[in-house]
Formats: C-alpha cells, sequence, structure tokens
C-alpha cells in the first residue's frame, strides 16, 4: 500500500498526521467512549490489538485506496493525540463527507470546530473540492452544532446501507466572498 506523504491539514493548535498501529491504545480508547458507540458505530475494539487491525484493515486502506481519510488529531503543543478528523468517501453520498471524533475529555475546548475548520480549508485549497456532506446520528446535537458553525446547512436525512441506519444529512459549499463573487 502506499499513503499520501502530505500535504495535510493544518491550524494553529493542532498537528495532522496519517495515524498508525502505533496509535492502536488511543483508538482503543477513543472507540470505546460511549458517544463513539451511541452516535457512530461500536466497531468491537476490545484490544489494543483490535485497533491495530482496524487501523491497518480500515483506516490505512481508505487513504490508500482514496489519498484522503480520518487523519489522526493531536496537540502541536504536546504531541497528544486527541481525536480524527477528515474526510471519508463513501459511494452512497455525492460529495465527501467530512467526519470527526474527539475524546470527550478534549470537547468543548474549541479543537473540534478548529479541526473541522482545517479540513475545510485543506479540501478547498489543496484538494480543489467545492462541496463536501457530513451525516450525523440524529440524536447527535453537539456534532450537528459544529457542523453548522462550519457552514454545513441541514439537507434532510439519508438511508445509508454502509452504516444500516438513517443519519442526517448536512452540505457546505465553497462561498466566494470577496470581490463581490457570490
Amino acid at each position: 500500500m502506499t499513503f499520501p506523504l502530505g500535504p495535510f491539514p493544518t491550524s494553529e493548535r493542532l498537528r495532522f498526521r496519517l495515524p498508525s498501529p502505533n496509535d492502536a491504545v488511543f483508538y482503543q480508547t477513543l472507540m470505546s467512549e460511549p458517544d463513539y458507540k451511541r452516535f457512530i458505530h461500536d466497531y468491537g475494539i476490545d484490544s489494543p490489538e483490535d485497533a491495530a487491525t482496524y487501523i491497518k484493515s480500515k483506516s490505512l486502506v481508505r487513504f490508500a485506496a482514496q489519498g484522503v481519510g480520518l487523519w489522526l488529531v493531536e496537540l502541536k503543543e504536546t504531541g497528544e493525540p486527541i481525536g480524527v478528523c477528515g474526510l471519508v468517501v463513501r459511494k452512497e453520498l455525492k460529495y465527501p463527507d467530512l467526519g470527526f471524533a474527539f475524546l470527550s475529555c478534549h470537547r468543548g475546548k474549541g479543537y473540534g470546530r478548529e479541526a473541522g475548520q482545517a479540513v475545510l480549508d485543506f479540501s478547498a485549497g489543496e484538494l480543489n473540492l467545492r462541496t463536501l456532506c457530513a451525516i450525523t446520528h440524529p440524536d447527535n446535537d453537539r456534532s450537528a452544532n459544529l457542523l453548522l458553525k462550519l457552514g454545513f446547512e441541514p439537507s434532510g436525512q439519508r438511508h445509508l446501507e454502509e452504516i444500516g441506519s438513517t443519519a442526517n444529512y448536512y452540505v457546505w459549499k465553497l462561498r466566494y466572498v470577496e470581490a463581490g463573487l457570490g
């Protein structure tokens, strides 16, 4: 497998990088949190070995196949991993899907918004994407509010076979605000 070597999104406080099997303990912790299981999916990650397998067979495979995926997000100051954020290409969706998840101890500090904005800026600037989408569990008000703050607009619901459920659907379009272009 080959993986993109960069560039990656950047922000003031956060660094984005490819996940590695060495991040297995972090992934196990993140994917075992109740909100992750409730609002995203319960992948049955019960050990660091399960998490390393997930990273190799799912996360890194997406990067190799599509050039994008969920980057590991860490604090620049300490290198501590705090979450994942990036783009998921889904066969059932017309546009790449902005996805994110952060450890509960790092929520409410603006990291989700900062990471999401960094991925939007990267998507428009480096990938030349003009439209993205996002999906959320219908009861996930926290993620829905973050998407609205990032400029996504609600666009109904979609039933996705890939996730086996119906999700709220949001769309983001790059807006030209300079020189009266839009």
